[in-house]
Parts: C-alpha cells; structure tokens; sequence
C-alpha cells in the first residue's frame, strides 16, 4: 500500500446530479437529431456537437468514479482481506463504506435507463416515419 493513501469521501450530491444532467442532455440531443433532420435540419450539428460533448464529460466523470473505486479496491487490498477474511482495519471499514454508499447513491443506472429509452424512442420514430414516407 501507498503511504498517506486516503479513502476518497462520496462526491456532494450536486457533482452526481451535475454529471447525470449532462449525460442526459448529451444522449437526449444526439437523438434529437432524427427529429432535427426531419423538421429543423439547421439544428443537426448543434445536437450532435452537444450529443457529443455531453457524453465525453459524462464518459470521463464516470471514468474517473471507476478508478477511484479502483484504486481503493487496489489500495487497500480489500479483495485479498475479504477472500483470506482477514481482519479489516477502520480505514478499510471506511473504504466499503465508501465504496457500497457510493454505488447505492449512483444515478448512473438511471442515466443508462433514460438512454435505453430514448434510444427505443428514436428509433421507432425514425422507422414509423420512413414506413409513413
């Protein structure tokens, strides 16, 4: 283990609903574009620049939760204490802690399941307009 490693504390509340509103919007817009093409074709590139960034800054935020689990994991050798049922020390208890209250309060699932049904969204949009044509 790293000297001075430190359990990384939950991110405020704020950081996570930030990160979820941006994943949103990136994944709503880049759908937008069918809507865009069909009735508003100069707005296309602005969905899809926004689609774009949306989804690299919500990417990256997630990303950058994952390693911090990561390291944490890794840091501590919290796998190997709890496969040999080693006793944990308090820093370890504090690195569940972390770890288990930070994947209960994570709006990612809600940001995949928004995306999932725009997606659906979309694409039945698109085909009912195609099969209208």
């Amino acid at each position: 283990m790293k000297n001075g490693f430190h359990v990384p504390h939950r991110f405020p509340a704020w950081v996570t609903w930030l990160a979820f509103t941006v994943g949103l919007t990136g994944a709503i817009s880049l759908r937008l574009i069918l809507i865009a093409k069909a009735y508003r074709p100069e707005l296309i590139t602005l969905f899809w620049y926004i689609g774009v960034c949306g989804n690299m800054l919500f990417f990256l935020f997630r990303f950058y939760v994952s390693q911090r689990r990561r390291r944490t994991i890794e840091e501590l050798r919290l796998l190997e204490k709890l496969a040999q049922h080693e006793p944990l020390s308090p820093k370890d208890l504090a690195a569940l802690h972390y770890l288990v209250a930070s994947l209960k309060v994570s709006k990612e699932r809600w940001n995949y399941t928004v995306i999932f049904l725009c997606s659906l969204a979309a694409i039945f949009w698109d085909l009912w307009l195609r099969l209208a044509k």
